[in-house]
């Protein structure tokens, strides 16, 4: 394949990214945007040089590949078109509002030969490298126990989903990435401070399959955008700001940083997208990683609800 046809769907805030990023990559091309406000899509299209499909049917079928940008309450819906267009896809996290809905993509995707990844961007975070280059080396030791905090003044653009869906779930999936395990049980406390819909903030607590800790804190109730990951092991303390993507560690006596040049997230994980599809490279987010993030949350959610602990059983 040459240059991978791209159309992005939905070209509000993160689409707009979406596009402008896909425009300046070498082995793709932005074929066309599609979004429900017209207007909207022609300055979208003026600026980045593309074509405004006048369907979100046209977008797809104008192109090799597709990236959702819409609400999440609108992926499942989008996402079976593409996928029964035999056309690839990266839709953004979350996945869908409901782990069985993401099943349902899977296993079409799977039927029909079609490439399905998902937009959980802090896997493509350099900081997130050196963290876990850090406990892959064994430079920490045996892992104890991982503490996040991703907080912020408000829920901007988000109207369809709470914090758990937003924010916590990045760190759920962040946890098994870095730790290469399961969940055994989550336990979470969530609720509504000022929002009249969605939960605002969350606590969750996990007990991993191999004896590790995960404490996952959220919420848009901060004026203070902040951004942290802690790992803890048996020979110390590593502390990633994923703002920054500079990690500070301690080691015994020794303090040091880990730190280099930005990069800009979404750049790698839609160079990542286009590789895979040309064939070139392997998805770093697999669609059974979005699904069992998704449920990670929903499972959080659960236990909020009951007011105590629940098991984590994964069908894939």
């Amino acid at each position: 394949m040459s240059e991978v046809k791209v159309s992005v769907i939905g070209v509000g805030f993160w689409g707009r990214n979406h596009a402008r990023v896909i425009s300046e990559l070498e082995d793709a091309v932005l074929e066309a945007i599609y979004d429900l406000n017209p207007s909207v899509a022609q300055r979208v299209a003026e600026r980045f040089k593309c074509h405004v499909a006048s369907s979100l049917e046209e977008a797809i079928r104008r192109s090799d590949a597709v990236t959702i940008c819409t609400p999440t309450s609108t992926h499942y819906e989008i996402a079976l078109k593409v996928i029964r267009e035999g056309r690839h896809l990266l839709v953004e996290k979350p996945m869908t509002m409901r782990s069985i809905e993401a099943l349902k993509l899977i296993s079409e995707a799977e039927k029909r030969g079609v490439l399905l990844t998902v937009g959980h961007i802090e896997r493509f975070n350099m900081g997130v490298h050196r963290l876990l280059e850090l406990v892959e080396k064994g430079s920490l030791g045996e892992v104890l126990s991982i503490r996040a905090k991703r907080v912020s003044g408000g829920a901007g653009r988000i109207t369809d989903v709470g914090v758990m869906l937003d924010l916590a779930i990045h760190d759920l999936d962040l946890a098994m990435f870095i730790l290469r395990d399961k969940p055994k049980t989550i336990y979470s406390i969530a609720g509504r401070r000022l929002s009249t819909e969605h939960e605002d903030y969350a606590y969750v607590m996990i007990s991993m399959q191999g004896g590790g800790q995960v404490y996952v804190e959220s919420s848009w109730l901060t004026k203070s955008k902040v951004r942290l990951m802690e790992v803890t092991g048996t020979n110390g303390v590593a502390t990633l700001n994923f703002l920054t993507q500079e990690v500070s560690v301690v080691l015994g006596n020794e303090e040091f940083k880990l730190s280099g040049e930005w990069v800009e997230p979404l750049k790698l994980e839609l160079e990542n997208f286009v590789k895979s599809v040309r064939g070139y490279s392997k998805p770093l987010v697999s669609a059974v990683d979005g699904y069992r993030a998704l449920k990670c949350a929903e499972l959080a959610l659960k236990s909020s609800e009951l007011g105590r602990p629940v098991e984590v059983e994964f069908e894939l």
